[in-house]
């Protein structure tokens, strides 16, 4: 029978294999049930922290915040057109970071400190509080002498002198109040908001609107300290720039003078208005003796005619007194006419007549003659003003060259002093300018609104302090949970044995409680109980074990082993028996732990019924002595004393023999072996057995010692039929979901009457 039944690969079944199993997915059920398994881990240290968090927030000082808002001045009012000697601020983030960084300046921080006396406040001059809380208790420098703290920190440099102690005192004022302030600047936004944390109210506020406002002066104070600057170097530059004036002035002047260089209020020099007009009385002139010679021309041309009149010239035709001696003529003539008409050329009135007519035609002539005369004189005189005009153009000309070469000097001398004229003009409208700005200096930026007193602390936020804690006390149980599992060292499923080493689970026996089994093992509460869980478990282990095996071949001989003593393996094996034995089933259960034999006193066996030593030691007869019997259940019991070695009796011919005369006695031959780590006697009697049946004790055998224990079984190369769980916490099982035949154990079932 041993040889028909089904053999594995023990070493492949039995390797361990501790990889991850092939479904990787992630089991929300199984997460959710292993928190709630560790419910009461999560609930304590959740209830702990928050505890713990309440009395923290009870022993903090509350400190409250004040907020004052800045904003920085985009548009620039301008009381009058001119240019600032510091231009404002510009608005892209870094120079709103550069605002941020001025108002937290120490610079800033310490004329705040010295306005508002922080360095006699307690609550910034460490020096000042001798109030310590409870939380200052905690820390464990406190409880060693300076001379400790000084070796283990180092000693720092003290000051000496009343004034480094000041110093030294005002910088850590500096230092505290710096890291109560904050200064922000929200995105996209122009305004910079400046909040200051006390454990006063009041001087939460009187800080923040303190900063503020310094913050503003000494935006006026740096702009007021620039201008004084410039003008201060615009100064002393308009001064030097009024002597280089002066200088360069008087420099032309000299040269002007040396050069008579004389010019007028028209432009050009007095050479130059000479040659101009000498210029145009040149012209004038040629065109006066131009006309005077053509008319002197026109008279010698009439006389080289004869003409005596010389009617043709034009200042005779005009002349009032020829054209009136010429009207006298006209007059003479027709009255010569009038007497010739009656008279005789000689008549004396005729004569008289013609004496007036010649004496008027000698006017005449003479009028004409002067006027010829005076033509004849203005040629002449146009002819000389012509050649005197042309010989002192000629002599300015000379003198013009020379007065060109001394202006090329002049003109540079003169742009000089323009240049230097302008410089000191633009030199001093900016000095003025800058002069006038003293009282029109604004700051860049202006206060939106001022900090006020706050009427809430600002920290601790009591309930939101409380509820993180809260919440970080079930993030560090759900930590400690999956912390605890993963420390979990037993095995819990037949799931994990199978991926371990490959073995099938035969079933699981529930744990009974004590007050369940009222002073007796858990077998006679099998038998007391036969409709019960833990006797349906027992039966389910039967059905497992004889189903595993081909039709006809199953196991006869059946050992239980287990890794170490008290894992319920003499319990399983007694009570397998009894679920054989109440099945009508003959069955024998063999005591073969000879170190540490129990069944004796479990029993209450005396020396009447057969052991196992006697058998192996031949020592008994027929008549002589009896097995023990169950009176419920009609197993056999061969129960066994200590022997000094056991082994020797195992791989005898004599246990040979009593195997094979109980396999033709008994259905079924149910032996309890030693622990495979304990002693060696299970790897003699394996090899004896049809099957062998693997103990383990629920949750509480570390897997560390099944492994042992499992490689231990691989010498005797023979088949592990399978692995049976016992003392199972059946409601704590529950809680881990795995929906085998453990969890209905559990339920309210009609089946089980427990």
């Amino acid at each position: 029978m041993y040889d028909n039944y089904p053999q594995r690969d023990v070493k492949k079944s039995m390797s361990p294999n501790f990889n991850v199993g092939e479904d990787d997915t992630l089991d929300i059920r199984a997460l959710l049930l292993t928190l709630w398994r560790r419910r009461w881990v999560i609930a304590s240290t959740a209830i702990f922290l928050t505890v713990l968090s309440a009395i923290i927030v009870v022993q903090l000082t509350p400190r409250y915040t004040a907020e004052a808002l800045l904003a920085i001045e985009t548009r620039k009012n301008s009381v009058v057109d001119l240019e600032a000697v510091m231009s404002g601020l510009g608005t892209d983030q870094a120079a709103i970071k550069t605002e941020i960084d001025v108002l937290q300046s120490r610079r800033l921080i310490g004329k705040v400190v010295d306005k508002l006396a922080l360095v006699k406040d307690p609550e910034f001059n460490a020096g000042l509080n001798k109030k310590k809380s409870l939380l200052s208790y905690l820390n464990p420098f406190s409880y060693l002498s300076p001379e400790w703290r000084n070796a283990i920190l180092g000693s720092p440099d003290k000051p000496t002198s009343a004034e480094e102690i000041a110093a030294a005192t005002r910088a850590s004022v500096i230092d505290a109040v710096t890291k109560h302030l904050s200064v922000n600047n929200p995105p996209r936004s122009y305004t910079i908001h400046v909040s200051f944390e006390s454990t006063d109210a009041k001087k939460a506020a009187l800080i923040a609107n303190t900063i503020a406002d310094l913050y503003l002066v000494d935006q006026l104070e740096v702009k007021f300290e620039a201008t004084e600057r410039a003008n201060e170097w615009l100064n002393s530059r308009v001064f030097e720039l009024r002597e280089k004036v002066r200088t360069s002035e008087e420099a032309a002047e000299r040269f002007r003078e040396e050069h008579q260089l004389v010019q007028t209020h028209s432009q050009g020099s007095v050479n130059e208005q000479q040659i101009a007009q000498l210029n145009s009385q040149l012209i004038t002139a040629r065109t006066d003796y131009a006309r005077a010679k053509a008319r002197e021309q026109q008279i010698e041309k009439n006389i080289s005619k004869g003409d005596d009149d010389e009617t043709g010239v034009l200042e005779v035709i005009q002349s009032p007194l020829i054209q009136k001696l010429k009207e006298q003529e006209s007059e003479v003539q027709r009255k010569r006419a009038e007497l010739a008409t009656r008279y005789g050329p000689k008549h004396p009135k005729m004569l008289n007549v013609e004496a007036e007519l010649n004496n008027i035609k000698a006017k005449i002539k003479l009028e004409i003659d002067k006027i010829v005369a005076s033509i004849r004189s203005e040629a002449e005189v146009a002819a000389i003003r012509v050649k005197t005009l042309e010989e002192n153009l000629d002599s300015l000309k000379k003198e013009s060259f020379q007065v060109g070469r001394a202006q090329v000097k002049m003109r540079e001398l003169e742009r000089e002093v323009a240049a230097n004229q302008l410089l000191l003009k633009t030199f001093l409208t900016r000095f003025k300018e800058t002069s006038s700005q003293d009282g029109l200096q604004q700051a860049d930026a202006r206060i939106v609104s001022r900090a006020d007193v706050p009427t809430h602390p600002s920290f601790p936020k009591t309930r939101l302090i409380v509820i993180l804690f809260a919440f970080t006390g079930v993030g560090l149980g759900i930590g400690f949970t999956f912390l605890l599992e993963a420390l979990d060292n037993g095995y819990r499923n037949f799931d994990q044995l199978h991926r371990d080493f490959g073995l099938r689970g035969l079933g699981m026996i529930p744990l009974i409680g004590k007050s369940k089994l009222k002073e007796a093992g858990p077998e006679a509460y099998l038998l007391s109980k036969p409709t019960s869980s833990f006797a349906e478990a027992h039966r389910n282990i039967h059905a497992s074990l004889m189903f595993s095996a081909p039709s006809g071949n199953a196991p006869q001989v059946i050992g239980l082993t287990s890794s170490v003593p008290g894992e319920g393996k003499s319990t399983a094996a007694l009570c397998l028996a009894h679920t054989l034995g109440r099945s009508g089933r003959k069955v024998l259960v063999v005591e073969a732990d000879m170190r540490r034999p129990v069944m004796k006193n479990r029993l209450g066996l005396n020396e009447s019924f057969i052991r196992l030593n006697d058998v192996l030691d031949g020592k008994i007869s027929e008549n002589s002595s009896k097995l023990y019997e169950d009176p419920i259940s009609n197993i056999h019991i061969l129960w066994t004393d200590k022997d000094t070695d056991p082994q020797h009796l195992f791989e005898s011919s004599a246990f040979d023999l009593f195997l094979r005369e109980a396999r033709v006695e008994y259905d079924f031959i149910i032996i309890d072996t030693p622990p495979a780590l304990a002693v060696s006697d299970v790897l003699v009697i394996s090899r004896k057995l049809d099957a062998l049946i693997f103990v383990v004790q629920w949750h509480k055998t570390p897997k560390s010692l099944v492994k042992s224990a499992l490689k231990t079984l691989q010498q005797t190369e023979r088949h592990i039929a399978g692995v049976i769980l016992t003392q199972v916490d059946i409601k704590r099982h529950q809680g881990y979901g795995y929906g085998d035949q453990g969890y209905y154990y559990g339920t309210k079932s009609s089946y089980y009457s427990n």
